[in-house]
């Protein structure tokens, strides 16, 4: 999960009772000020989301058909 301010990179699931029932790992980064080099550690990861989310291999699934859980298009 990426915000402005913060970032979460975890090992949990976005269910209920996974944070309550399971154990995971979880880092939460706060980066206020550019690094020399380039962005900071929040504004990297949503550009690695958004290329993720953009890329030839991701499909939706809105369009698919009834009880087929994923596809391929090549």
């Amino acid at each position: 999960m990426v915000t402005e301010k913060e970032a979460y990179i975890g090992t949990s699931n976005w269910s209920e009772d996974y944070f309550s029932s399971t154990s995971g790992v979880g880092l939460v980064v706060s980066q206020s000020a550019q690094r020399p080099a380039g962005a900071t550690a929040q504004e990297q990861l949503r550009r690695l989301f958004e290329r993720d989310w953009d890329s030839r291999y991701a499909v939706g699934l809105d369009a698919q058909a009834q009880g087929q859980d994923c596809a391929w298009r090549g």
